[in-house]
């Protein structure tokens, strides 16, 4: 937070430092070598002739992709790419948006979700997700109504990130184009992978995405620099939203079905010798069903275990920033550790359980015995479009993250937290108390003096390597 926004392409250093879900690898082949100085002038979108002028650079670039493929060492992975309606996700030159030129990941080949099904519905390379159920959930006007699907990719963020920072190449003027917003991707598009195979973390560490984990990155636009290192703090806040709203979902469901097989099977018990099983009172809409939080900056934990993630990028072009934020959330694998769908089974267990305590018989009978539903990543992934799409309509209104502050709070886990700060020999203990206009952590020591703490970027758990900062 608060860095000068002169670079071709910026980093938040806390999410920097901080990736802890998947990302690429590989270093972006074109980003740094065609990086343009935020203060330099836009260049012009010509119109008319023009634009056939650009069209036939992308035609030249889709060739050249088409050679880089066959000489490429990556594996072919297709993507396909699907509308939530007909008028959505169309390039700047009018084509459609599986008939963009990725030169940076040449290996990708783009094709059109509904053709490709209408040629093979038994397509290997298809990926789970289903992108009927996925549009009908999503409620938007830009995020998440152009979607691409792969059942494996090396990472979500790269194909965004990497062909972001590249520019086609106009071969017939011998020099390279200005990056184009919108050339490449709409604004507002997702990208989902079954399985990702070379996914990184903070500090160069390997990360694994098997099958259970949601995995996306989509691509955002921001005008204001100043407001932009708080993106990963919405990011992180739809995240928690949406697991509560699913959870809530499924626990209101589970609790009626529960109570409805309550009511019949005292309705049928005509002995009345059995202790009757009580009815789940569950109330929705408290932003508590699960016990799902934030460690600061970007992580999703549970119960002390890490369960997700959020990284965010950004590059600098025409007068904004392109953001790419990477989501990964571990939906179904419950060993080592848990994941959200044994969250929310526990959560019903200990509502049955309380039920219990007060009275009923034991809700293990299997008359009237229910599970939640489990919560899928196209109805995860879709109500993480629609907060961070709401949220960030706050933070853009406002100017500055005020308004949102409060609710970041509520879902963090550090509020009061106690942190030794060791400095050489000395250690001093402060208390967190908030955030800094800026974004990182606001804490105070015994004599009421107040500071602002910053990672070293050299600790893998952020509170073992804090450098404060005091405030005046």
């Amino acid at each position: 937070p608060g860095p000068s926004m002169r670079g071709a392409s910026w980093t938040c250093p806390v999410a920097r430092t901080a990736a802890q879900c998947s990302t690429s690898t590989r270093r972006s082949r074109d980003a740094a070598r065609f990086g343009r100085s935020a203060r330099a002038s836009p260049r012009p979108i010509e119109r008319g002739p023009g634009r056939i002028g650009f069209r036939a650079a992308g035609m030249a670039a889709t060739s050249a992709e088409a050679a880089a493929r066959e000489t490429s060492s990556e594996p072919a992975r297709v993507v396909r790419v699907w509308t939530k309606a007909d008028t959505d996700g169309r390039l700047l030159d009018g084509r459609a948006p599986w008939e963009a030129s990725l030169a940076a990941t040449p290996e990708i080949r783009l094709v059109s979700g509904e053709l490709a099904t209408r040629a093979s519905d038994d397509d290997p390379d298809a990926s789970a997700f289903d992108h009927v159920a996925f549009f009908d959930a999503v409620r938007t006007a830009r995020a998440g109504r152009v979607l691409y699907t792969a059942s494996t990719l090396a990472s979500t963020q790269s194909m965004l990130q990497e062909n972001l920072g590249s520019r086609n190449v106009d071969s017939s003027a011998d020099s390279v184009a200005t990056p184009l917003r919108g050339s490449r991707f709409p604004a507002g598009t997702v990208v989902v992978a079954d399985r990702q195979v070379s996914g990184r973390g903070r500090g160069g560490n390997a990360w694994t995405s098997p099958p259970g984990c949601l995995m996306f990155s989509f691509l955002a636009t921001h005008a204001d620099g100043r407001t932009l290192p708080f993106l990963q703090y919405v990011a992180t806040m739809a995240a928690v939203d949406a697991i509560q709203e699913c959870a809530d979902e499924a626990l209101a469901e589970a609790a009626a079905a529960h109570n409805e097989r309550v009511k019949a099977e005292a309705a049928t018990d005509e002995t009345k010798t059995a202790k009757p099983a009580r009815g789940v009172t569950f109330r929705r809409g408290s932003g508590r069903s699960v016990d799902v939080r934030v460690k600061w900056p970007n992580d999703l934990y549970s119960g002390g275990v890490k369960i997700g993630g959020v990284l965010c990028t950004s590059t600098y072009a025409e007068g904004a920033f392109d953001v790419v934020v990477g989501v990964g959330i571990n939906l179904d694998n419950d060993a080592p550790t848990t994941c959200v769908n044994a969250v929310v089974a526990a959560a019903w267990d200990a509502l049955l359980n309380e039920s219990q305590a007060l009275g009923g018989d034991t809700n293990d009978d299997e008359r009237v015995k229910v599970s939640p539903r489990r919560a899928t990543r196209e109805r995860l992934t879709a109500i993480f479009m629609n907060r961070f799409e709401a949220l960030c309509g706050l933070l853009n209104a406002s100017g500055g993250f005020d308004l949102l502050e409060a609710a970041y709070l509520r879902q963090w886990l550090h509020t009061d937290q106690k942190v030794v700060l060791e400095e050489g020999e000395i250690k001093t203990e402060v208390t967190v108390r908030g955030l800094t206009k800026s974004g990182y952590l606001l804490a105070d020591d015994a004599s009421g003096a107040r500071f602002e703490l910053h990672p070293d970027g050299n600790s893998f758990d952020f509170f073992q390597g804090l450098v404060r900062k005091k405030l005046s």
